[in-house]
C-alpha cells in the first residue's frame, strides 16, 4: 500500500477516535449533570413535601383548636339558652298558676265561706298586733267585718289584694304604704306571695330535670 494511502488511513482512524472520545466525554458529562439535576430535583421534592407536611399539620392543629374553641362556644350558648328557656318557661308556668289561684280566690269571695275565712283573717292579725288601728280591706268586703274590740274602723280602700284584710295602726291609717308605718298584712295576694319561694323552688327541681 502506498504510504500516501496508510498516512490517509491513519488521520481518519485519529479522527474517529477523537470524535469518540468525545462523545463519550460528553456523555459522561451529560449524565452527571442528568444525576446533578436528578438530586437537586429530589432534595426540592423532598424539602417541598416537608414544608407542605409542615403545612398542613399547622392547619391540622389550627382547625382542631377552632373546632375545639367553637364546640366550648357552643356549648356555651347552648346552656345560656336553655337556662334561658327554663326561666323562661318557669315564668310562664307561674304566671299561669298565678292567675289560676287569683282567680279562684275571687270565686271564693263571693261564696259563703268567704265571711268565716275574713273572721279567721282578722283572728290572726289581732293576735300579731293589739293596736288601736283600722281596717283596710277591699271594695265589698266590708259587709264581712264590722269595728270591734281594738278594729276602731273598716275601710274599703284597698285594691288588688285578692281579698283578706290589712291592720295598719290608727295614727299612721292616712299613710299606710309610708316607710316605718306599723301594720300586719293578711290579705290572700301576700300570703300567696309568702308561697311563692317553695313554689318556684319545686317548678326549678321540675324543669332541671328536663332541660337535663
Amino acid at each position: 500500500m502506498p504510504s500516501a494511502q496508510l498516512s490517509e488511513t491513519s488521520g481518519a482512524d485519529d479522527l474517529a477516535g477523537f470524535k469518540n472520545a468525545l462523545l463519550a466525554q460528553h456523555r459522561e458529562r451529560y449524565l452527571a449533570l442528568k444525576r446533578s439535576v436528578d438530586e437537586d430535583l429530589a432534595d426540592m421534592i423532598t424539602a417541598r413535601r416537608l414544608q407542605v407536611e409542615r403545612i398542613v399539620h399547622d392547619l391540622r392543629r389550627s382547625c382542631e383548636k377552632l373546632l375545639d374553641e367553637g364546640l366550648k362556644a357552643n356549648r356555651r350558648r347552648v346552656e345560656l339558652q336553655k337556662k334561658a328557656y327554663k326561666v323562661e318557661l318557669q315564668d310562664d308556668v307561674f304566671e299561669h298558676l298565678e292567675k289560676r289561684v287569683r282567680a279562684r280566690l275571687e270565686a271564693f269571695r263571693r261564696s259563703p265561706g268567704y265571711g268565716d275565712a275574713m273572721e279567721t283573717l282578722v283572728a290572726e292579725a289581732r293576735d300579731v298586733f293589739p293596736f288601736p288601728s283600722i281596717a283596710w280591706v277591699e271594695k265589698g268586703d266590708s259587709a264581712f267585718l264590722k269595728p270591734s274590740g281594738n278594729v276602731l274602723e273598716v275601710r274599703e280602700e284597698l285594691q288588688n289584694a285578692w281579698g283578706g284584710l290589712v291592720l295598719v295602726e290608727a295614727k299612721e291609717s292616712e299613710s299606710i304604704w309610708r316607710e316605718g308605718a306599723r301594720l300586719v298584712d293578711n290579705t290572700f295576694r301576700t300570703r300567696w306571695r309568702r308561697l311563692c319561694p317553695s313554689f318556684a323552688a319545686g317548678l326549678g327541681d321540675v324543669f332541671t330535670g328536663f332541660f337535663e
